[in-house]
């Protein structure tokens, strides 16, 4: 039974609703790939009406890079009837916007087979994959954490718990060597029970800076004193390098904080009788901060995930004392960013580490 023409606009105008509103992407294209149809979820992206799109090729809708790639892609349908299910990164020109799709193509046949064009069907995964993105830094952060629980928590606790149940502590209760030993076991359980603390707010978005102008040269020069015994036993020589007047707007205690577990660091892997080097002077609209020590360096790899969960090696100090979590420098990575500062290092193996990090001046430094 044929159609009439009111019954076959009828049935048009649904199967065009039923596209336009069905969340996805459809287009239809002919052999040399120029557009045939799109649906308005396709015109939208183009900010084009569907007469604009018909007759032409993806060139005139995207970047170089991505016509290549979706060139590429058509062709299989087109020249080899494959039927293709592939994740495409898209940037439209008209906006800039970098989205990704989950994309099927199909060809279309005439009545002979004959291919005469092709169907796509794409389904907008951008924000499915940022999410699955903070999901596998989250994993990451956990076994981090996990990680950090059960092997830097557990050496020192169980050293001290070993002298506890042993005959030790009793033979060598007068010890200084020992009761150093044990005093260094619990500043390092404190120090890194704080860190855990206190990036653990910054994650939930808890810790917020709480600005206060300071002066940065008796700030830089009071930090000394944390490390005044590791220095002075490893004979380490600790310069300081420091332009006056330079005032920045900081939380103080992040401040210190920053500072403290760089210097921690520095002091760990420089070795007996070498030197660090404490600098701070004025950059455009910023001041510039150093520490340079003498210690054993880091390798490429080691620099390429120093500041994320990722990094899950540890370097050994360089008189083999405890390995490091990693923990200290991702605090200070979050505080500086808390700060609109940046942070970074350059390192050569053997030959030692220079940290920097930057912080917006005040008004009055400038």
């Amino acid at each position: 039974m044929s159609l009439s023409n009111e019954e076959l606009t009828f049935q048009i105008q649904c199967l065009t609703t039923t596209l336009d509103t069905v969340g996805a992407y459809i287009n239809t294209k002919d052999i040399q790939g120029h557009y045939t149809y799109a649906n308005q979820m396709v015109c939208d992206l183009f900010n084009r009406s569907l007469n604009d799109i018909v007759g032409q090729s993806d060139k005139a809708f995207f970047d170089l890079s991505t016509f290549n790639e979706l060139q590429e892609n058509d062709r299989r349908v087109l020249d080899h009837g494959e039927h293709t299910e592939s994740e495409e990164t898209n940037i439209v020109i008209q906006t800039g916007e970098k989205r990704i799709y989950w994309t099927v193509k199909k060809p279309l046949t005439d009545a002979h087979g004959q291919i005469i064009g092709l169907c796509g069907i794409s389904t907008d995964i951008t924000e499915r994959r940022v999410l699955e993105e903070k999901l596998m830094i989250a994993n990451q952060t956990q076994d981090k954490l996990f990680s950090i629980i059960a092997h830097d928590l557990k050496g020192p606790i169980g050293f001290i718990a070993g002298l506890l149940n042993s005959d030790v502590l009793k033979k060598n209760h007068k010890s200084p060597d020992l009761w150093s030993a044990i005093h260094t076991s619990i500043n390092n359980i404190h120090k890194l029970l704080e860190n855990l603390l206190y990036w653990a707010q910054c994650q939930k978005g808890d810790l917020q800076p709480e600005k206060i102008q300071i002066n940065i040269e008796p700030y830089l020069k009071s930090s000394k004193k944390a490390f005044e015994a590791p220095i002075k036993s490893k004979n380490i020589t600790l310069d300081f390098e420091i332009e006056a007047e330079l005032y920045i707007d900081v939380d103080s205690f992040m401040f210190d904080t920053i500072i403290r577990n760089i210097l921690h660091n520095a002091v760990k892997f420089t070795p007996q009788n070498g030197s660090i080097t404490l600098k701070a002077k004025r950059a455009v609209n910023r001041v510039l901060i150093s520490i340079t020590d003498s210690g054993i360096g880091m390798t490429p790899s080691t620099l390429e995930t120093l500041f994320t969960p990722r990094n899950h090696n540890s370097l050994s100090g360089a008189n083999a004392t405890k390995n490091g979590t990693g923990l200290g420098l991702m605090l200070c990575k979050e505080f500086i960013e808390l700060h609109n500062g940046t942070i970074g290092v350059d390192s050569v193996i053997h030959k030692g580490s220079r940290f920097w990090f930057s912080l917006p001046t005040t008004n009055s430094a400038n």
